[in-house]
Parts: C-alpha cells; sequence; structure tokens
C-alpha cells in the first residue's frame, strides 16, 4: 500500500511524483465480500481547563477528558496550522481514560463477531451485514458514530465553542476542523473489525486510516453545523470526507446536495482539492449518515450551500 499523497506545499517533483502515485486504505476498495442475513453505549464527557504546556504556542481551544476524571497525564496535546486562518496555528488536548477506552474496543470488536466479521487476508475480509445495509460500510460507519458519539462529541465541543466565540464561518470552521483531523498521524489498523478504529480512538491514539479518520471528521463537522457526509470509492480503495460548501473542485452529488472533497490523510491538503491519483468524480459515492442527538441546527453563521448548478 502506499503512502497518502505529500502536502501540497513541498516541492514540485514531490507533485510531480504524487501523478505516479496509488494510494489506498485499508480494506476499502473491491476487497470485502458482502453477505446478508443477521440482524446491531457511553459514558459522560467532561472537559477541564488546559493547562500552559512550555514551548506550545497557538490558540488553544481546551483540553477535553472523558470522563473527567481522566488523569492529565493520559491526555494528548495536538498542535497544528490552519493556514487560512487568523491565527494560523493551534492546539487543542485530549484524553481517554482507560477503562473507556478499553470499553470502546471491545464494543467494536463485540460488533465485529456479531456480524461475523472474519479476515480472508490482509486487504480482504467478510461479514454478514444486517438487514437493510447497503453493500458498503455506511452500516458499520453508522455504527461506530452511535457507540462513539458521547466521547467524540466532548472532542467537539472544544472546536464548537472555539467557532462560536470567534464566530467563524462555515468555511473557516470546516478548515480548522479538517486540519486537525488531517494532523492526525496516517496508520492502518492492525487486527481491527472492518479495518477500521473507532474515531474516538483515533483521537486518543493519533493514528488512524482513510476511513477511520473520515468517521471523526464527519462526526465534528456535523456537531459545527456543517453539511457532511463520507465520500467512498470502491475502485479507488479510499475513503474521504465531502463537505456542502462553496468552495471549488469537482463535485460530487447526492440528489440535489453537492459536496466537495476534503483529504484527510495529508497535512495542508486544500478544501475541494482531489489528488491527482483520486481525481475521478465519476468514481465517488456520497454514503449519507443518520444525525445522531445535537446534530440539528447550525453553530455556525450560514452560507449559502450549493446545489446541482453552483460553484464548479
Amino acid at each position: 500500500m502506499a503512502d497518502p499523497p505529500s502536502s501540497p506545499r513541498k516541492t514540485l517533483l514531490q507533485l510531480f511524483l504524487l501523478l505516479l502515485l496509488t494510494s489506498s486504505c485499508s480494506y476499502l476498495g473491491l476487497r470485502w465480500f458482502f453477505t446478508r442475513g443477521v440482524s446491531s453505549h457511553s459514558p459522560a464527557p467532561g472537559t477541564a481547563e488546559p493547562p500552559e504546556l512550555p514551548g506550545t504556542r497557538g490558540t488553544h481551544l481546551g483540553m477535553a477528558l472523558v470522563p473527567d476524571s481522566t488523569p492529565l497525564g493520559q491526555a494528548r496535546t495536538y498542535e497544528w496550522r490552519a493556514e487560512s486562518l487568523l491565527p494560523p496555528e493551534y492546539r487543542v488536548g485530549y484524553g481517554l481514560g482507560e477503562s473507556l477506552a478499553s470499553s470502546l474496543e471491545n464494543q467494536h470488536r463485540a460488533y465485529g463477531r456479531k456480524l461475523r466479521f472474519r479476515p480472508l487476508s490482509r486487504a480482504r475480509f467478510t461479514y454478514q451485514a444486517p438487514p437493510g445495509c447497503h453493500q458498503d460500510m455506511r452500516c458499520i460507519y453508522a455504527e461506530l458514530m452511535r457507540s462513539n458519539a458521547e466521547p467524540v462529541h466532548a472532542l467537539g465541543t472544544r472546536f464548537v465553542e472555539h467557532i462560536r466565540a470567534r464566530r467563524l464561518n462555515p468555511l473557516e470552521a470546516a478548515e480548522l476542523i479538517i486540519s486537525f483531523v488531517q494532523r492526525i498521524h496516517y496508520t492502518e489498523p492492525r487486527g481491527e473489525p472492518f479495518g477500521v478504529l473507532p474515531p474516538a480512538l483515533v483521537a486518543a491514539r493519533n493514528e488512524g486510516d482513510c476511513d477511520s479518520k473520515a468517521v471523526l471528521a464527519l462526526m465534528l463537522l456535523r456537531q459545527a453545523g456543517i453539511d457532511a457526509a463520507i465520500l467512498y470509492s470502491d475502485p479507488l480503495a479510499h475513503a474521504a470526507v465531502g463537505v456542502a460548501l462553496p468552495v471549488r473542485g469537482p463535485p460530487i452529488r447526492l440528489g440535489d446536495r453537492v459536496y466537495r472533497y476534503a483529504e484527510l490523510t495529508t497535512e495542508g491538503w486544500p478544501l475541494g482539492m482531489i489528488p491527482p491519483q483520486h481525481d475521478k468524480p465519476h468514481l465517488w459515492k456520497v454514503l449519507p449518515m443518520p444525525e445522531l442527538p445535537g446534530e440539528t441546527g447550525s453553530s455556525v453563521d450560514e452560507v449559502d450551500t450549493p446545489v446541482s448548478g453552483g460553484v464548479e
């Protein structure tokens, strides 16, 4: 499997080599088999004032500890840049208690057993989907969103409070969140059911592959009131996030909604720009995901959301 695309801030040579790369993401693509049959959460979040850490810089969004009794020593502080924002440097802290992290991991594995998940090779698996599930990963992603809702919501609150306090518009809010998720280290999950790491663990461990990071980004974006969906491509073996915002880039449509691509595996990758090896809009589809409690109502100022015929 190739590495994620290089940052567009790198050299021209790297960008040229990028055209020759073929990137994939664990277990995606025509690499899993689908069978039908069989039919199927979590502790309260807490926040704490962030300690001032030596050698750090930028705007601190705060510290989210779940539960609030989690020792600060178990928390991770992220530092990243959102180049389109002023100031461009940000920090946020996030920590999961050991018992909660273990519980989320066990829930994920139990769901895999329930659906009779079985790996066939490093990049192929089989499972029995619940009745009514489509022949893609949306049911798996939806279950992860439900089971991780509260611990991810605690992290999202740090973003939402900053977005409101600074009166960021939806584009700025999306840039803040997407650049944070891009900052998380790209790693393919090993031994995880369905090849996906639960989103709360992605943030707690600073690791995840394309769809693991996409589920986390989707939850944070929607908590901030941004219309977002998972973008999924079997042929390209990749996943990303789509945002219904007026940015330039190839449109990916679902009905009258127009989504723009957000790459999550590479720091600094511009919103709306599809990496060259994945720039085949007809091979992407939008996976609409169910709403979670607290998602309704925008947390940011309204902007016109593009529909068919909008920004191209």
